[in-house]
C-alpha cells in the first residue's frame, strides 16, 4: 500500500505506571508453534520459536507539542530454520531484529498543527500487517518510513491536509535484493469544506512514486478523488473517497484506473473499538516479474474488553490483487494472474495488573495466487508474558 501516514503516524505506547515518568520499560518473553517458517508450499518446515523482547519508551511532552521514541529489540530461537538465510533442513538459528519508532508533534496554534514521525525496522519475518515488506520469509531487510502531516484550518469552514512519506527497502541477500529493494515517495494534498455540522465535502490528489534499484520495474501514480467526511456521533467518523488513478508504468502502457477509499472509527461503548477500512488501488507488490498491481484492500482491527482483567483483539488484513498484463515485464513468460493474501490475529489478553499481562492468540497467513509457485499457508500459536514499569 502506498506509504501514507496512518493516524499521524506509527502508536508508540503508553505508560503503565499511576505516576508520570519520562520513560517506559516493556519485556515480553512468548512461545510461538510455527507450521511453514520458510512460508512455502514445498516442503514446508514447522518450527518452535522462543521470542525475548525488551523495549524502551521515553516520552517529553511540552506546552506546545510532544516528542516520543520507543526502541525494541528482538531475540528469537527457532529450533528449525529449515532452508532459509543457507541454513539446512533441520538446523537452529538465532535471529536478532530492532525496531525504532519516533515522533514529534508540534500545534503552531489550534489551527495548524504538524506531525512527524520515523520508523526503522530491520526485521526477518514477513511483514502481514505493515505496508513496506513483503508477506514472504525472504531473509532479513531494512524498511525505514519517514513521514509527515501538516493540518490547517485557515477558516472555521476550509481545512487543508498536507502528507509526504518515503520508504526505503533493503534486503540482506543479494539475490533477494536485486529484485525487491527499492524507495517509494508519495505525497497528498487535501481540500476540506464544512457544508453542515457533521460533514465534510473533500477533494484532493494523490502523487505515488515507486522505483526499484537494480530492476526496471515500478510506477508513478497520479490519483484525483472527491469525497465526504461524517461523523454522525462522537465516537463514530466515516470517511469515504472516490476518484482515477493514471498510472505510468515502467516498460509498460499507462493505465487508468477508479481509486476508491473507505474508513470507518467507532468507538463501541467504554469496553471495545472497531476500525475498518477499504481501499481499490495501484500498490507495489513482490512478484519480481511486474511493476505494481491494482488491489481491492480490506483492514480490520477490533478490541473487547470482556472483564477488566480480560480483553479480546482480532486484527485482520486481506488484499485481492489484480495483476494485469500491463504490469508484467515483457519477455517474462507470465500472463495476467489473479491473487489473494491473507493474515488473521485472534486472541485474549489477561492483565493481572497494571505491569504484568499474559497473551495467547493464532495468528493465520497464506497465499492464493494463480500463479502456483506463490502459495503457501502459514498458522502459528502463541503463548506469552509481558511486564511494563
Amino acid at each position: 500500500m502506498m506509504a501514507l501516514p496512518a493516524n499521524g503516524g506509527p502508536s508508540l505506547g503508553t505508560d503503565a505506571s499511576s505516576s508520570r515518568k519520562f520513560y517506559t520499560l516493556t519485556a515480553s518473553l512468548r512461545e510461538v508453534y510455527d507450521d511453514n517458517v520458510n512460508t512455502t508450499n514445498v516442503n514446508p518446515q514447522s518450527s518452535w520459536e522462543t521470542i525475548l523482547s525488551p523495549s524502551i519508551l521515553v516520552d517529553f511532552p511540552t506546552a506546545d507539542g510532544d516528542f516520543s521514541a520507543r526502541y525494541t529489540f528482538n531475540a528469537t530461537y527457532y529450533s528449525n530454520y529449515g532452508n532459509n538465510g543457507g541454513s539446512s533442513g533441520g538446523n537452529s538459528s538465532i535471529q536478532l531484529t530492532h525496531e525504532l519508532v519516533a515522533q514529534y508533534m508540534h500545534s503552531f496554534s489550534n489551527r495548524f498543527n504538524l506531525s512527524l514521525a520515523e520508523q526503522f525496522r530491520y526485521y526477518v519475518e514477513p511483514s502481514l500487517f505493515e505496508s513496506t515488506g513483503t508477506v514472504y520469509n525472504n531473509g532479513a531487510y531494512v524498511a525505514n518510513t519517514l513521514n509527515g502531516t501538516f493540518g490547517a484550518q485557515w477558516t472555521p469552514l476550509f481545512g487543508t491536509t498536507t502528507t509526504y512519506a518515503n520508504t526505503i527497502v533493503r534486503y540482506d541477500e543479494s539475490a533477494v535484493a536485486d529484485s525487491q529493494n527499492d524507495i517509494e515517495n508519495t505525497g497528498s494534498e487535501t481540500l476540506s469544506f464544512a457544508i453542515l455540522p457533521k460533514i465534510s465535502v473533500v477533494l484532493g490528489g494523490i502523487v505515488d512514486d515507486l522505483s526499484y534499484d537494480d530492476t526496471s520495474r515500478g510506477y508513478t501514480n497520479y490519483t484525483g478523488f472527491a469525497g465526504v467526511q461524517w461523523q454522525p456521533l462522537p465516537s463514530l467518523s466515516v470517511s469515504a473517497q472516490g476518484g482515477l488513478s493514471y498510472t505510468e508504468i515502467d516498460q509498460g502502457q499507462p493505465l487508468i484506473s477508479p481509486y476508491a477509499a473507505l474508513s470507518i472509527n467507532w468507538m463501541l461503548g467504554a469496553r471495545s473499538a472497531l476500525s475498518f477500512s477499504y481501499s481499490h488501488d495501484v500498490v507495489p507488490t513482490d512478484e519480481f516479474d511486474a511493476s505494481g498491481q491494482i488491489a481491492d484492500r480490506f483492514t480490520s482491527n477490533f478490541r473487547y474488553d470482556i472483564t477488566t482483567n480480560l480483553s479480546a483483539h482480532l486484527q485482520g488484513i486481506l488484499t485481492s490483487s489484480n495483476v494485469s498484463q500491463s504490469f508484467i515485464s515483457s519477455g517474462s513468460g507470465i500472463s495476467a494472474y489473479n491473487e489473494i493474501d491473507y493474515a488473521v490475529d485472534t486472541g485474549l489478553t489477561y492483565h493481572y495488573n497494571s505491569y504484568l499481562n499474559l497473551d495467547s492468540g493464532l495468528i493465520f497467513s497464506g497465499v492464493s495466487s494463480q500463479l502456483d509457485y506463490r502459495d503457501y499457508t502459514r498458522d502459528q500459536v502463541y503463548l506469552g508474558v509481558r511486564g511494563t514499569y
